[in-house]
This record gives structure tokens, sequence and C-alpha cells, in this order.
């Protein structure tokens, strides 16, 4: 019985002792540089949100926020490597759709779960997507997309750089009740150059370098992926509008950390991102790249994250997107 006390007693020791030391740790976090993966090729609009995102978190947590693209695999290669990362705080990933919630039900071994793998730190932004396509294609309205696609079944490609992106179009071929080819690409920016040359008909593209390119005659506009209207681009109508009565999805992006991440850590990053987010600078960044601000605290991000799980996958199910 003393040696069993004595041994629970040591035990006992041993935990405070590690758990003193992990709360000085984090007392003093951070004292180096911090590393913020994007999972999507340079240019994609995960960069984009990550890029403005990185710059505002380093003013105010006084350390570089490194970004590093890490794409491959509609955004797991870098995900995953972030969920097997050291749970320090110094290593972060800008998650999505894609990553933290339609790749749950788009792939069948995906290798990691984002409801338990990784830590929530807070919502970043949202944006609706635009549905664009090359300049030769006839018509100017879904309606007439779906009208061309009845006559020619088959006929049309789609292309998608991500999880949602593919989803997207899925679901706005099911709508239409036509038989569209989806084509894979690496990143959206891939797609969309793709789109201009004529190699593929359509994409769903970020509204930055949508319009972007649709300004300058290199693409045609569909419409936005939300209800209403964007209020930067009023003028381009929702796809609601042009044919596809009830199409409702939005992109939105967050960041998380390694399972684990100590308690003070996690409030100083949440803190930090809380900082960011209401700053004007990158409120009026993000503005001119077709993003508003979403604000969430860690606990409701997670529960937004798990929420988004069974959306999508109910989402998937529907459009009858086979499991890769």
């Amino acid at each position: 019985m003393k040696r069993s006390a004595a041994a629970l007693k040591l035990a006992l020791g041993l935990g405070a002792a590690l758990l003193a030391a992990a709360g000085a740790r984090a007392a003093g976090y951070p004292d180096r540089p911090i590393r913020m993966v994007v999972p999507f090729p340079p240019g994609s609009i995960t960069d984009v949100v990550a890029r403005s995102l990185g710059k505002a978190m380093a003013d105010g947590l006084g350390q570089p926020v490194v970004v590093e693209n890490k794409p491959g695999a509609n955004g797991i290669i870098g995900t995953h490597d972030v969920a097997r990362a050291k749970p320090d705080g110094y290593t972060l990933v800008v998650v999505g759709v894609s990553t933290a919630a339609s790749g749950v039900s788009l792939f069948k071994d995906l290798p990691y779960n984002p409801a338990t793998d990784l830590t929530p730190i807070g919502a970043v932004a949202e944006t609706p997507y635009l549905l664009v396509g090359s300049p030769r294609m006839p018509g100017d309205r879904v309606s007439d997309l779906f009208a061309y696609g009845a006559r020619h079944p088959g006929k049309l490609t789609y292309a998608y750089g991500s999880g949602s992106a593919q989803v997207f179009g899925a679901k706005l071929a099911a709508m239409g009740k036509i038989n569209v080819t989806p084509v894979p690409y690496r990143g959206g920016p891939q797609a969309l150059t793709d789109v201009i040359g004529g190699t593929v008909d359509l994409t769903f593209t970020d509204l930055a370098n949508g319009l972007q390119q649709a300004r300058a005659g290199k693409v045609k506009t569909y419409g936005v992926s939300t209800p209403e209207r964007f209020a930067l681009a009023p003028d381009i109508p929702t796809l609601n509008e042009t044919g596809a009565p009830g199409f409702d999805l939005t992109v939105w992006f967050g960041l998380m950390g390694p399972a684990g991440l100590p308690g003070p850590v996690l409030d100083r990053l949440s803190q930090s991102l809380d900082q960011a987010l209401a700053s004007d600078e990158l409120k009026q960044t993000y503005a001119r790249q077709g993003l508003s601000v979403k604000v969430q605290t860690p606990a409701e991000f997670g529960g937004f994250v798990r929420s988004e799980i069974d959306k999508w996958a109910a989402i998937v199910k529907e459009t009858g997107i086979p499991p890769q």
C-alpha cells in the first residue's frame, strides 16, 4: 500500500510538473515565427485570405506569420500536415469548405477528421462563388446552359480546383438535370485559366479573379452563388435570377491548429484573430477580393464546422458524387 501511495504521489507530481512546464511555455508564446499553411496553390482564394490574415495577426502577436503553400489532393496534403504537427501553436492552417467539411464525404479515406484532429481557432471570412464560362459558350443565363446541356448530353465540361467547387458544379448540373463532365485541377486559378483558353467550358471561381476576367471580356458570367447580389458587384445577377432558383451556397474560411492546442495558446491566437478581423485595413483588403469578415469564437467555429460536415454530406449525397 505504501509503495502504491508513493507511486501515485510521484505520478501526480510528475503530472503537475509537466502542466507547469506547459503553462510556462504557453505564457511566453509566441517567441518565434508561426507557420500558416495554405493547402492550395499561390493565387487561390485561400492563399489570398491567408496572406492578408497572416500580416494582420503578425502585428498583434509580435512575431512573423509565414505563409506556406502546400497544395495537393484537393487540400488534403497541407491540412493533414498540420493535423500531424506538434500542438504548440507554431503550425496553423487556413481551412475552408473543401478541407474542413465537404472532404469528409468526398473521400473514402480522408487521413484526418476535421472535427477531432484539428483545434478550431475561429472563422475568418466568407464569400459567394461566381459561375463563369468560356466566351464561346451560348447565351448569358444559366437557363441557356441548361437548354444547351439538354440538347447536347455530356458535351459540357466543368473545371474545379477544390472539393467545394466540385460540389457547386455537381449541384448546378443536378438542378438543370444535365450531364456535365467534371475536370479536376490542382487549384482554382488553373481551372479558370483553362476556361479562359476554352479548354473547358465552365467553372465556379472566386469573385475577385472571376470579375477581373469577365470585365476584360475573357469569360462570361452567369451569376453569383448566393440568393442576394453581392454589394461590391451589384451588376452581376444571382444564379437564382438567371435560371437556377433556390441555388444558395457560400464559401467560408477559418483558422485551425493541430488537436490539443494548450488553452493559453488557443486564447492568445483567438484574441489575435479577433483583433485582426476588427481591423479596418483587413476588412477593406478582403472587400476588394469579394470577401466579408466572419467572426466566431473557437467553440462557435467548432460547432459550425460540425454542422457544415453534415450539411455538405447531404449535398454530396443529393448530387450523387461518388467518393474518391
